[in-house]
């Protein structure tokens, strides 16, 4: 069997610092074959050194930028038992990695967007994968290569095997009307600026919150806390409450796809695990995008939406396409002086982007 391989199925945010790396698979019961992998796969790691072809192949060799998007659905079993039948996916996270230039950008998307007739959160229910992809594509100008989808469910069960998480709260913040676990009422939740060992629960509960106070009552605000749950994902991999160290790869695979979805193969997981030994060699930048490249156009009849919704201030994405170039390449953008974004709860100036 293998070894550290398959968790990253569902651990793609180890993506989170990753780097040129080598892969172990197992060939016998007593020996390992060792298996070199640079960025390009074409290029060896000094000069016309040659490089071992891995065993199992992967469509992440083929170009030196990695695009996997992490998707969050806003369903799970107490509500489906209470009859909800349809879902929307309101945490969608890009995960590229750039091996040239060793920059892992993470990239969210307002869940209001419209695209294609739709809200983006739509997409996958009523499209599949397929749907958002390409969406998501047009929005990026990056080329996707796989996905890993979760509810509310298997996030709380995954951070909870992990033996709960180190979480960096950047802003104190209070929601007073955060719904309780049955959506029967609300409840009051409370966050401290610092870092937190949060257990599933917990880190839902900051990924979930959009009305909280001190500026952090926006769909965007919680996208940029998003961010920072998937860092400590990978800073808290370690910790020795996580169960899934050491690794049993064929009971993890077993029990992690009871809980999860993707269309990652194990040619993928083998070519994809050691990133996270070279974690620290790579910049993670933070991107939600914000007022520099949205709007919202207002509610009929002032507008012919009849939902609260975003528009794209370029229509073909083409500044968005750009901000992300140079995001990749550590080129910072001018700063943008228009006008402030506007949300539902109330209008607040969020055009700014996190860099970690």
């Amino acid at each position: 069997m293998y070894k550290k391989t398959l968790i990253f199925l569902f651990l793609i945010v180890v993506f989170l610092g990753s780097g040129a790396l080598f892969i172990y698979i197992k060939t016998s019961a007593d020996s390992r074959k060792q298996v070199q992998l640079v960025p390009n796969p074409t290029e060896g790691p000094a000069g016309d050194k040659k490089v071992e072809t891995p065993s199992f192949p992967s469509v992440f060799q083929k170009d030196p930028l990695i695009n996997i998007l992490l998707i969050g659905t806003d369903t799970s079993l107490e509500r489906r038992n209470n009859g909800q039948y349809g879902y929307n996916t309101d945490a969608t996270v890009l995960v590229s990695i750039d091996t040239a230039s060793k920059n892992v950008l993470l990239t969210s998307v307002p869940r209001d967007l419209w695209v294609n007739n739709n809200k983006i959160n739509a997409l996958f229910v009523n499209y599949g994968w397929e749907g958002l992809k390409k969406a998501y594509e047009d929005i990026t100008g990056l080329q996707i290569g796989g996905y890993i989808a979760a509810d509310f469910d298997g996030f709380q069960w995954f951070i909870t095997q992990m033996g709960g998480i180190d979480v960096n709260i950047k802003t104190s913040f209070t929601d007073i009307s955060f719904p309780n676990r049955q959506d029967t009422d609300i409840i009051q939740v409370s966050f401290e600026q610092g870092t937190e060992k949060m257990t599933g629960e917990r880190a839902l509960t900051y990924a979930r919150s959009r009305k909280g106070s001190n500026g952090e009552g926006s769909d965007l605000m919680r996208a940029k806390r998003q961010h920072l749950i998937l860092q400590g994902i990978v800073d808290s991999f370690e910790n020795p409450g996580n169960i899934f160290r050491p690794m049993d790869i064929t009971g993890f695979y077993n029990t992690v796809t009871k809980h999860m979805e993707t269309n990652l193969t194990i040619g993928d997981a083998v070519y994809l695990w050691d990133f996270y030994a070279f974690r620290k060699d790579y910049n993670i930048r933070s991107f939600v995008l914000d007022d520099t490249f949205i709007y919202h156009p207002g509610i009929y009849p002032d507008s012919p939406y009849t939902a609260w919704v975003f528009i794209p201030r370029d229509s073909d994405y083409s500044d968005i396409h750009d901000a992300i170039k140079n995001k990749l390449a550590a080129i910072e953008p001018p700063i943008f002086d228009g006008p402030e974004i506007q949300t539902e709860q109330t209008r607040t100036n969020i055009g700014q982007t996190i860099t970690e």
